[in-house]
């Protein structure tokens, strides 16, 4: 009973969990109006978040190291990226509201709408 106990502990990190936020998305604007919500990581398609990986415009990120927010529908990440070749690294707060998220970086604040 031991083993299989030990063996569960050991696997237990490798099975995927999803996020709080996994889900297509598209920008939040007019000029966004005729994303086709289905071409994940393409101008013009969706970005998508699932589980630790978030995928921008041509922008793979990883998530890591969360941090609830109190009070707040809210996860700080670290976040590290490969946009345009190259890496980068930097904070990232995903909030949830009632039609998608905001992603918030230092200065900037992206909303994003549930492609649902």
């Amino acid at each position: 009973m031991h083993i299989i106990l030990a063996i569960f502990a050991l696997l237990a990190p490798i099975q995927a969990v999803a996020g709080p936020f996994d889900g297509l998305f598209r920008p939040h604007y007019d000029w966004a109006e005729s994303w086709d919500c289905k071409s994940v990581g393409r101008d013009g398609g969706a970005m998508a978040i699932d589980g630790e990986k978030v995928w921008g415009i041509d922008n793979p990120c990883t998530l890591s190291d969360p941090v609830e927010v109190r009070g707040m529908s809210a996860v700080l990440y670290d976040l590290t990226c490969a946009g345009e070749g190259e890496p980068y690294s930097e904070r990232a707060m995903i909030m949830a509201h009632p039609f998608g998220v905001y992603v918030v970086t230092d200065g900037l604040v992206l909303d994003w709408l549930r492609c649902d």
